[in-house]
């Protein structure tokens, strides 16, 4: 089945896809990979940190020229057997097939095998809305020569509707909101309706508040609202918050309502998403670099949304305390 929805432009309502699944691979790599690739998942030695290659699968996507609709990730893991292998994470967010995409991630592929002399184990998920497209071989043949590659896929629209179904994990609720998103792209009605029940579930799926927040951010960032629709949606959710007597998201919110300041709930909102952002940064700067000094942590507290998200850009490229102490001293004026 097709589903037959005008999508052949980018998201009408300012959604950014591939920024929300960047930040959830990045960050909960082990948990996607067990989800969507578990054979590959039980090779690799995880109490290893993966080394993530920015700058090498950047040269390759620089020289393919492309780069719409579409999340490419490298990284370097241990594998249980003590060998390196350096796996390529391509999603692609579109919602209609492409004709030469098999032979595009064939390309990316061959291009870094060239370019670095590496083996590389290309993983290939498709968030489109095309139940009957899964590409997954590359075929060349002529005057005798023969070439074939066989790609790993995992469908998310296949495994929500089945063995995903009734899962609950921050991985999973991203995959629905991609769904959802793609399927709304064009009708910011539906659009609000879909949001609005995808955040309400969160609250009975058993998450803790830490938890609720995280994923809301991201269905949020994944899921953009009209100006109009997206106020009614933050005043309903502090009253069903309120209802609820669960105030996880919405305490910023409400505080600036009740003072009846509707500038002040506006700056609330941005400060609240600054400040969700810097609480989730000083956590993986601790797991990659150890815990952080309270004047190193000071430091970071008081970063601009623009330095937090350059310092989230660079982290992965820290192995110690002071790869960042030196990344704060250069970078921030």
């Amino acid at each position: 089945m097709i589903e037959n929805i005008d999508e052949s432009s980018q998201d009408r309502q300012g959604s950014d896809y591939d920024g929300a699944w960047k930040e959830a691979l990045r960050w909960h790599l082990k948990e996607f990979i067990e989800l969507c690739f578990p054979l590959v998942a039980g090779l690799i030695d995880w109490t290893s940190e993966p080394e993530w290659l920015d700058k090498e699968i950047g040269q390759i996507i620089g020289r393919s020229g492309r780069r719409n609709q579409e999340v490419d990730l490298l990284f370097k893991v241990r594998l249980i057997d003590g060998r390196d292998q350096w796996i390529l994470c391509h999603l692609e967010i579109q919602s209609s097939y492409e004709t030469d995409f098999i032979a595009r991630i064939d390309l990316y592929n061959s291009g870094l095998k060239w370019l670095f002399q590496q083996e590389v184990l290309t993983l290939v998920i498709l968030t489109d809305l095309n139940s009957s497209w899964r590409p997954s071989e590359y075929h060349f043949e002529f005057g005798g020569y023969g070439t074939d590659r066989r790609f790993p896929v995992c469908k998310v629209l296949d495994h929500l509707q089945t063995d995903w179904a009734d899962r609950r994990t921050l991985m999973v609720e991203v995959a629905r909101a991609q769904i959802a998103a793609l399927r709304t792209a064009s009708d910011p009605e539906s659009r609000y309706n879909s949001k609005t029940e995808l955040v309400r579930n969160l609250y009975s799926a058993g998450y803790n508040q830490d938890e609720i927040r995280e994923i809301f951010r991201l269905i949020d960032w994944m899921m953009h609202l009209r100006p109009d629709l997206d106020r009614r949606f933050k005043s309903e959710l502090v009253a069903y918050e309120k209802e609820l007597k669960m105030p996880y998201i919405t305490s910023v919110e409400r505080l600036a309502k009740e003072e009846g300041l509707e500038e002040g709930l506006e700056k609330g909102l941005a400060k609240g998403r600054e400040q969700g952002s810097i609480t989730l940064l000083l956590r993986m700067l601790t797991r990659r670099c150890g815990q952080l000094p309270g004047d190193v942590e000071q430091a970071i507290n008081q970063l601009s949304l623009a330095e937090s998200q350059a310092l989230g850009d660079a982290l992965f490229d820290f192995q110690t305390i002071e790869d960042l102490k030196n990344w704060l001293k250069t970078s921030i004026h």
